[in-house]
């Protein structure tokens, strides 16, 4: 489908990508990997068409189509989900066809062709595509310009995903989105008919959605069989591999020039000695195994000594005009605690890290915090607050003006920002870079507490991982809010749902949050009815046809999820070794969710029913 071959390509006349070959064929996800600034958003407008390359070929099989997630924000009066269908452009085609009122062969014929590609069913696809990415029904009609700028960009995704193309392009997808967001984007890409090629810093995003990796490192692209833990494995053995190789080499050489040193000048070995010189000369020399630059070992303090309690919440309540957020809080934070937030976007995580913080105050209730504590606070929006026209360096001063220029210099070296980077003004920085300054900034102060809201955005996967291993050595407490399910699973000891009006602790792991979610959904397929709405599907002279399908094909997708839960339940409880190795209260345990699964579908089957009858009136 893709075929790229000896591509080159310069920037400011030296090479970023030299002589690469890369080919994806049909049904293929690739994810695009390698350090920030190696090349990948650029090998992604290549392969577009945007650039072209200095030498070789990027070539894409004539017929083919390719979607892209736009990157400029628009500003549009049009409906969101009108201008999500806009993303289907032979779609659109095809309707302005039949909009027409003379009914020519030309009609017919694009008649025949809208039913073939489900024409009829794209605005309610468009829904269930707005509906996974977080926008609720009663939003979809509203303009484009309604939204925020990051709602905006889930609007440009959905956009694309409802483009039925061969090859779909994604450059950071889940940048934007909530986990919830990013736990149905995982399950639409998985079901894609098409090509895939994605880059993300996410590794369980990754792991979940490709099974080939490209991986852009000294300007050569190499690819690798699986996921990206398979593709970690499999290098990790390649430069083991490839460093032995060279070793073993360089014994050999020092070996062979020891022979021409010592019987060069001797006539009875002379013709040996110039054997092996011209040997030495013919050698294919093996490069020394060349680890990529951007290793980092973070490390964050806590003080040596802390108080056992750091933080009590009573009663506490907070919402904005008459959104309750949440209410009745309780918490008692121990030293040493580590406790991640979860919840749907616009719960109030971010809000509760900031009541925490004391940014903001609550509605009702107390929160008292043990005096003299220090807390390292992380915001989403804490890159905007440094100071542009300010180096590195006068940062860590204004912390520590007593310190030696050394000291300092030594410590924004351990969070990859030596060298010139010390005196380059902020505003020449890169998202990864104002995020590691802020982290610096932040680690300098040795907190007894950390509070975390998004720290990995605009990380790489190197420096993501350095940060998951600093948090797991830092000794202090810790509250988290990320997306980041492999940092989640590292740093938290506890998990609290932030949802529904209520802050409280999740009993189970990522995996039963994962489930809620799902429930969650499948819930909200039939949306419940006041009394005097009930039998309106019945009696409606003219049912909203577009709202049954949609609602239909909601319910369809519960039912594929309810159905895969209950086979696995099933085959746990046909499996005779789970008799012998689980205890009676497990059996009956799974018993109970076996019995509330098949009710879940005998409910969900009857609203199916339900709207199918409805749509056959």
């Amino acid at each position: 489908m893709l075929n790229i071959q000896r591509l080159t390509y310069l920037q400011g006349g030296i090479p970023l990508l030299e002589n690469c070959d890369l080919q994806i064929f049909a049904n293929q996800r690739v994810g695009l990997v390698g350090k920030n600034g190696c090349g990948k958003s650029t090998l992604f407008r290549l392969v577009r068409g945007v650039i072209k390359p200095d030498s070789g070929e990027v070539s894409l099989q004539p017929g083919k189509t390719v979607a892209f997630v736009e990157q400029e924000i628009i500003n549009s009066n049009q409906s969101a989900i009108d201008f999500v269908l806009d993303g289907d452009v032979e779609l659109r085609q095809l309707e302005k066809i039949l909009a027409q009122a003379e009914h020519d062969s030309a009609w017919f014929e694009a008649q025949h062709h809208y039913e073939a590609i489900n024409g009829y069913t794209a605005r309610a696809r468009a829904s269930q595509l707005l509906n996974g990415l977080g926008f609720a029904n009663h939003t979809l009609e509203n303009p484009v310009s309604h939204f925020s700028g990051g709602w905006r960009m889930r609007l440009n995704l959905a956009r694309a995903l409802m483009h039925r193309a061969d090859l779909l392009l994604l450059d950071e997808p889940t940048n934007h989105l909530d986990l919830e967001a990013i736990l149905w984007l995982e399950q639409y890409l998985s079901r894609y008919p098409g090509s895939l090629m994605v880059v993300s810093h996410d590794r369980e995003f990754l792991n979940a959605c490709v099974n080939r990796i490209a991986h852009i490192n000294e300007r050569k692209i190499d690819v690798y069989s699986g996921n990206y833990d398979d593709f970690e494995r499999a290098r990790a053995e390649r430069l083991m591999q490839h460093a032995q190789a060279f070793q073993q080499q360089q014994r050999k050489i020092a070996h062979m020039e020891d022979f021409v040193r010592r019987f060069r000048a001797k006539a009875t070995k002379a013709k040996q000695a110039q054997s092996r010189i011209k040997a030495l000369e013919r050698l294919a020399r093996i490069a020394p195994a060349h680890v990529e630059d951007g290793y980092f070992e973070l490390q964050i303090e806590a003080p040596e000594r802390s108080p056992d309690v750091l933080l009590r919440v009573k009663d506490m309540s907070f919402g904005y005009d008459d959104n309750l957020l949440f209410q009745s809080v309780h918490l008692i934070l121990q030293a040493g605690a580590r406790i991640a937030l979860l919840g749907p976007n616009g719960a109030g995580k971010s809000t509760l890290i900031k009541l925490l913080v004391g940014e903001i105050m609550p509605a009702s209730g107390t929160l008292e915090w043990t005096p003299n504590i220090r807390m390292g606070y992380f915001a989403q929006h804490q890159l905007e607050n440094l100071d542009g026209d300010a180096t590195p360096l006068q940062h860590m001063r204004q912390l520590a003006p007593k310190q030696t220029e050394l000291d300092l210099r030594k410590f924004l070296g351990r969070f990859g920002l030596g060298g010139d980077s010390e005196d380059r003004p902020v505003a020449s920085f890169s998202g990864g870079e104002k995020s590691r300054l802020a982290l610096a900034l932040l680690a300098w102060q040795k907190p007894h507490l950390l509070l975390l809201d998004e720290p990995t955005n605009h990380l790489d996967l190197e420096m993501r991982d350095a940060l998951t291993l600093a948090l797991e050595a830092y000794t202090g407490a810790v509250i988290l809010v990320s997306h980041d399910r492999s940092l989640v699973r590292a740093v938290a000891d506890e998990l609290w749902l932030v949802a529904d009006g209520k802050a409280q602790l999740l009993d189970g792991d990522l995996e039963d949050y994962k489930n809620w979610i799902e429930a969650r959904r499948s819930s909200e397929v039939v949306e419940p009815r006041s009394p005097s709405q009930k039998g309106q599907l019945q009696t409606s002279a003219k049912p909203n046809k577009k709202l049954l399908l949609s609602k239909q094909s909601k319910l369809e997708v519960a039912l594929t999820v309810a159905q895969k839960e209950l086979d696995e339940v099933s085959r746990q409880l046909a499996d005779p070794a789970i008799y012998a190795n689980r205890s009676r209260d497990e059996i009956d345990r799974l018993s109970a969710i076996h019995t509330t699964l098949e009710n879940k579908m005998t409910e969900l089957e009857e609203s199916w029913l339900e709207l199918e009858m409805a749509l056959e009136e």
